[in-house]
């Protein structure tokens, strides 16, 4: 299964934004702990999947959703002129 993943600071109570690959995440991780913890590994430090968030139809670009208009009213012209 692919990502996005996510590297998880236990102690820090910190999760990474996401990113496409586990070696990315731990890439997230290494800085975290250079930067904050001296380069240690907190106890339960770890990498997460985690769930991508769901595009809204307010999230989506403007072209995009005319696009995505016009074609549906095409369709549905189609379906009315086969049926007509």
């Amino acid at each position: 299964m692919g990502g996005p993943y996510a590297y998880r600071c236990p102690l820090c109570q910190t999760t990474s934004e996401p990113v496409e690959s586990r070696a990315e995440a731990r890439a997230e991780g290494k800085g975290h702990r250079d930067e904050f913890h001296g380069g240690h590994h907190p106890d339960g430090e770890e990498i997460i999947q985690v769930q991508p968030e769901p595009v809204r139809w307010a999230d989506v670009p403007r072209g995009q959703k005319i696009a995505t208009v016009v074609l549906v009213l095409a369709l549905l012209m189609g379906v009315w002129i086969k049926n007509g």
